[in-house]
């Protein structure tokens, strides 16, 4: 859950790294992951990671995270030397969290884009040529095909912000549409079908998702209510038309109306819930049959586990899990962010098996 997790993630790491290093010669090497995506054949993850060393008497870098490449089994392969990099502090008004640092993959992988910096880039990892294509772009949402972008110019603590829907396939890109909505929330939203997608607006009771189209010009084709479509915590399946949110109608209380998993069908708008209990991240298999979650128990231990929807059948998969859930392609290896320890965090990779 990208907007609630990320403060403690980014800024609480860096202020626990000398508790590792007693003298000026003895270093600490300090690594945190923020994202994964799968490429489609499932060969390769692409992330943002930072990852340097730091001594009691060395300066501290600013939070800034790098476009990387994993191989499938979760080893670093390449990291990406751009100047800009993924940061969570807005670059103009200082706002903490005020950016979503996730990447849209195109399925060959040879195209990324993203927001660095604030701003909103197309990066071609093969011959590393990086683009800007808007300056000072909160990204909400892309489109699989990497034709469009959405983004609000809007300061996040700004509560009517003016969405903007990008057409990236001109050069320079081409703005289709935009149009003020209230209580838009600057985090990740959802790629749907046909030319579709939904934004996560806070409101008196909590969140909804309004969803609009690349024509809109303000009034939403739908709402679901209660409901939010965030970080690695959305699932989308465009055969079925059924979308996997997170419940949210009021403040994080632990109860069953708090971040809970519903099923909303966007065709016939019946909705079911899926898991009655709070979730972290989750994700869901092509059938719609399995999820694979993690959440906190009682004291609060985080723990993965996947549950199969038809038969009920859940079982544990792993207690070392730190955020992210993504499934391979083929759904035979599972990707998750482990932590080592306050200071390193790494990629991992293991066999995935339907319960």
């Amino acid at each position: 859950m990208k907007k609630l997790i990320s403060s403690a993630l980014y800024l609480l790491p860096l202020l626990l790294i000398y508790s590792g290093c007693d003298s000026g010669t003895q270093s600490t090497q300090v690594q945190h992951n923020v994202e994964l995506r799968w490429k489609a054949d499932g060969s390769s993850l692409f992330g943002l990671m930072q990852s340097y060393s730091v001594t009691s008497t060395s300066t501290i870098p600013a939070v800034g995270y790098s476009i990387v490449r994993f191989d499938g089994n979760g080893s670093l392969a390449e990291t990406f030397k751009t100047d800009p990099k993924s940061r969570p502090i807005d670059p103009i008004t200082g706002s903490i969290d005020s950016y979503s640092p996730s990447l849209y993959v195109s399925a060959d992988g040879s195209t990324i884009v993203t927001q660095l910096e604030g701003d909103l880039y197309r990066y071609r990892p093969q011959s590393g040529n990086l683009e800007k294509l808007a300056t000072q772009l909160h990204l909400i949402t892309v489109s699989g095909d990497l034709h469009y972008a959405v983004g609000t110019p809007s300061p996040d603590a700004q509560p009517i912000k003016t969405i903007q829907v990008f057409d990236l396939s001109y050069s320079p890109i081409r703005l289709v549409t935009h149009f003020d909505v209230n209580g838009v929330e600057t985090n990740s939203g959802i790629w749907l079908n046909n030319g579709t997608f939904g934004i996560n607006c806070a409101d008196s009771i909590g969140a909804h998702i309004s969803i609009y189209d690349t024509t809109s010009t303000g009034i939403p084709r739908t709402v679901i209510a209660g409901a939010e479509a965030v970080f690695h915590n959305a699932v989308f399946d465009p055969a079925t038309n059924n979308l996997f949110v997170r419940n949210r109608n009021g403040s994080k209380t632990g109860t069953s109306f708090n971040y809970t998993v519903d099923r909303v069908n966007l065709t016939t708008t019946a909705r079911a819930n899926v898991l009655n209990f709070v979730v972290e991240n989750f994700d869901v298999t092509h059938d719609n049959n399995v999820i694979v979650y993690s959440f906190y128990d009682s004291t609060s231990t985080i723990h993965m586990r996947s549950r199969n929807l038809v038969t009920s059948n859940d079982i544990s998969i792993a207690d070392d899990i730190l955020l992210i859930i993504a499934l391979s392609p083929s759904e035979d290896k599972l990707a998750y962010i482990r932590e080592r320890d306050a200071n390193f965090d790494e990629v991992h990779v293991i066999p995935f098996i339907k319960p």
